[in-house]
């Protein structure tokens, strides 16, 4: 946090009295009020046009409002360090939500409905997504792959790379079934059949993103993160990430699809979509590819020990998840998805495996 307070005093001039993560934003107590920051790849910076556009949409079509931008004591929207760019969104006094869940459900399913007769898509290719699916998850397993496969030629292996080799064919074989369960559920037809619900998500949506204020008043942020995606994106990515922090909670969970279908319904195939992004082991794939990117000097300096433990952790929640997401979707929405019979071990069986080849190699 101390570099978070360096940051915005000298690019804000504001000091930074209390910070606290919540979800994607942190949200900053300064001695000039409330602000929230957000962070996203620098290469984000060039999405301008694309932003504009969408905010001048939802503008007519959406009751949201859009927190504004603070600009830097230099006139910027946002701040680049090294591969990062950072920016700060007004804070607003917070209403305390009765059923948070299910209102960031419902506040989503709008957001998504303002967002439906968004035309103009082609004009932003680099930032669209919708249909691209399949494509992009196989490439980051051929990376991975390939990572693999330098590491069996390279050998020095560091701990970390130890770890790496031991999961390995769990997480490329629950990821090659992610794709295989995506194609199975109809994929590219239930991208053409839910234009009509929404053409714009963000990246890996989170409650950081919905803000409700104390006046009733509901806004949107992070804006640098959308993208031109189906809707089914940010309701498996809220789930993802709720699974990741508080485990499967199947009430919260269920008040979140509540809020949302209160507003919007999701069809079965949209449930068949939202589990194969749950299977797809994306957080994992990202920190490999961080991890790939850096040097041999670097990877022997750092200590891996909590990027260990929270993939450890990952992969013994989203096991709970995937196990039970079928079942309660099934008795809650009547959604019938084709089950995964190895999901479905007793007594925590495939994360023991997971341990049981660790401690054999």
């Amino acid at each position: 946090m101390e570099e978070i307070r360096a940051l915005v005093k000298e690019h804000y001039g504001l000091k930074v009295l209390e910070c606290r993560e919540i979800g994607s934003r942190t949200m900053l107590v300064t001695d000039r009020g409330v602000q929230y920051l957000y962070s996203c790849p620098a290469v984000y910076r060039y999405k301008k046009k694309f932003m504009e556009k969408v905010q001048k949409h939802l503008g007519q079509h959406c009751e949201y409002g859009l927190l504004p931008v603070t600009k830097t004591v230099d006139g910027q929207r946002y701040v680049l360090q090294d591969d990062e760019m950072y920016f700060l969104q007004l804070g607003v006094r917070e209403a305390a939500l009765l059923e948070p869940a299910f209102e960031i459900g419902q506040a989503l399913a709008r957001f998504h409905l303002g967002t439906a007769g968004f035309t103009g898509e082609r004009l932003f290719y680099p930032y669209r997504s919708l249909g691209n699916w399949p494509s992009m998850w196989r490439k980051k397993l051929r990376q991975y792959s390939g990572y693999r496969d330098e590491m069996d030629v390279g050998g020095g292996f560091t701990p970390f790379d130890e770890y790496l080799l031991t999961t390995y064919t769990y997480v490329h074989h629950i990821g090659e079934l992610s794709v295989q369960y995506l194609l199975d559920s109809g994929y590219h037809q239930v991208v053409k059949d839910t234009a009509d619900f929404g053409k714009i998500a963000y990246q890996n949506f989170d409650e950081g993103y919905l803000l409700f204020a104390d006046n009733g008043t509901r806004y949107f942020a992070g804006e640098w993160s959308w993208v031109i995606d189906m809707r089914a994106r940010d309701v498996g990515q809220w789930i993802k990430t709720d699974v990741r922090k508080n485990g499967w909670n199947e009430e919260r969970i269920g008040q979140f699809l509540d809020g949302y279908n209160s507003v919007s319904a999701l069809s079965g195939e949209e449930y068949a979509i939202i589990y194969s992004l749950l299977l797809y082991p994306g957080r994992f794939l990202k920190i490999v590819e961080t991890y790939r990117a850096l040097s041999p000097e670097e990877r022997e300096s750092i200590d891996f020990s909590d990027w260990r433990d929270m993939l450890d952790e990952e992969l013994i929640q989203m096991e709970s998840g995937l196990r039970n997401y079928p079942a309660f979707v099934a008795a809650r929405y009547g959604a019938a998805l084709p089950p995964i019979e190895w999901l479905w071990r007793t007594a925590d069986e495939e994360t023991e495996r997971i341990y049981d080849e660790k401690s054999s190699s």
